[in-house]
């Protein structure tokens, strides 16, 4: 996909008006593009073709796909991004994908897209929208991101979490991540120490609640081991800031309130209930004891 740098342009102001519109009409995208009516309708059609815009009888708007291309445009023309490569997977916060730097270094691109997760989720992520009157899932992706990004950049490399290189709108660029989720995983296949690996998965636990941090969504699912024993935690969107005033989301009918305690007990309890089937038996409180203490 090419595209000259008037329809780069033109994606561009859509999706800057995306901030005051729903669909964007054409007569403001004329207006922003400083350009006729004639020329407006074609970059747009060059633009819906290879379909990085969605349109409506009420105006435009940017596809996931317009959305994407805008980041990756930004990536390559910070001389930043080489190649992309295959899909690695496709996660409740959105895609992942190998990449190349242009370095030659092998790392990992994800892409948030909060749009696709149930609307429960949705609503998790309303205290990052509170000031906003209107805004799209394309801004809500981009703002997981930031999230995501800010914790990766407090944590790493004391915790073992993906190092953070670079983030634009709703799309990070992060180190290599290898493994497999720990959910699939059958550990008795592997040379490792179960035990030791369960009580190293709960040091990583501590150290994030030292740097003043809360996974909040922590279960096998986002564990990756290697075939080495060694671990890496993935997926920070939700992570909460525990000295962070304010940081309370709505409460969501059928759950708890949202606060510190609930969240790193259910962490906690999410990696006991994985690991009892390997013998471990040990007492939350007592983890959870040890987790908040010096």
């Amino acid at each position: 996909m090419e595209l000259n740098d008037n329809e780069w342009r033109t994606l561009k102001i859509i999706e800057i008006s995306m901030k005051h519109y729903e669909w964007v009409p054409l007569f403001e995208i004329i207006k922003k593009t400083k350009t006729n009516k004639k020329e407006a309708l074609y970059r747009l059609r060059i633009l819906d073709k290879h379909k990085l815009i969605n349109r409506s009888s009420y105006g435009y708007r940017l596809s996931h796909w317009g959305y994407d291309a805008l980041a990756l445009n930004t990536f390559i023309k910070k001389e930043l991004l080489s190649a992309i490569g295959g899909k690695l997977g496709v996660g409740k916060e959105g895609d992942v994908y190998n990449v190349i730097l242009t370095n030659k270094r092998e790392a990992v691109l994800k892409f948030h897209n909060i749009g696709r997760t149930c609307f429960s989720m949705g609503k998790r992520y309303r205290s990052y929208l509170a000031e906003k009157r209107h805004i799209s899932w394309l801004y809500a992706s981009r703002l997981t991101a930031q999230k995501e990004f800010e914790v990766l950049n407090e944590l790493f490399p004391i915790v073992k979490v993906p190092e953070p290189i670079e983030q634009n709108r709703h799309a990070i660029i992060m180190g290599k991540i290898d493994g497999a989720e720990l959910k699939k995983v059958d550990l008795k296949k592997l040379d490792v120490d179960i035990y030791k690996l369960f009580w190293d998965i709960i040091e990583e636990i501590k150290k994030m609640y030292k740097l003043n941090y809360v996974h909040c969504d922590l279960s096998e699912f986002n564990i990756l081991i290697k075939e080495d024993g060694d671990f890496i935690i993935i997926d920070f969107p939700q992570a909460l800031n525990i000295n962070e005033e304010g940081q309370k989301f709505d409460k969501i009918p059928g759950e708890f309130s949202q606060d510190i305690e609930f969240y790193l007990k259910r962490d906690i309890g999410n990696i006991l209930r994985h690991f009892k089937k390997y013998g471990i038996n040990e007492d939350l409180n007592k983890i959870y004891n040890y987790i908040i203490g010096g």
